[in-house]
């Protein structure tokens, strides 16, 4: 298969993809959610199995606790997947808040005398810092269609690109 149709096939399934985490963001969010908890419990498996495994391995303490803590919240995160997305959430709202703020002290230190540049980190501090305390504020409003809709609008983004690089490519080859 050619680059062009293999970039136009995978971005029509994103694009498709994101358009059914966009109309279903909550099980968009929920299935984020699973994925998140197999991980940490496929990555708490495999370092107990690393840290057991190799006796002359330094670190093995750590290296096991923090595995076994890996493995704990991924069982727990499955067991409980709209507690597990509410916590994914709160850790976006923080997220969101910090890289908020920091855009904005980025802003000030840069200065008003800058042009576009001050009010664009400005902007853009304040809105990140703003959905950040949104979704802080109220957790139990924003879990059930946050990360669905994130996922959506980066399959949608993903699926563009790839259309047009796809589209890109045709015309070269």
């Amino acid at each position: 298969m050619k680059g062009s149709t293999t970039c136009l096939t995978i971005g029509a399934l994103a694009l498709l993809g994101g358009l059914i985490a966009l109309i279903f963001p909550f099980f968009a969010s929920l299935a984020a959610t699973g994925t998140v908890g197999a991980t940490f419990l496929f990555l708490g498996v495999i370092g107990l199995y690393a840290a057991f495994a190799d006796s002359g391995l330094r670190d093995r303490l750590w290296l096991g606790l923090f595995a076994l803590l890996q493995l704990v919240l991924g069982i727990w995160i499955l067991a409980n997947p709209l507690a597990g997305l509410i916590s994914l959430t709160v850790m976006l709202g923080i997220l969101f808040l910090v890289t908020g703020i920091l855009r904005l002290i980025w802003a000030f230190r840069l200065g008003q005398g800058t042009g576009r540049g001050f009010w664009i980190l400005l902007l853009s501090g304040l809105v990140s810092a703003g959905l950040g305390l949104w979704v802080l504020l109220f957790p139990a409003q924003t879990a059930p269609v946050l990360l669905g809709t994130l996922i959506a609008i980066e399959l949608l983004s993903a699926g563009a690109a790839l259309i047009a690089l796809g589209l890109a490519l045709k015309k070269t080859q």
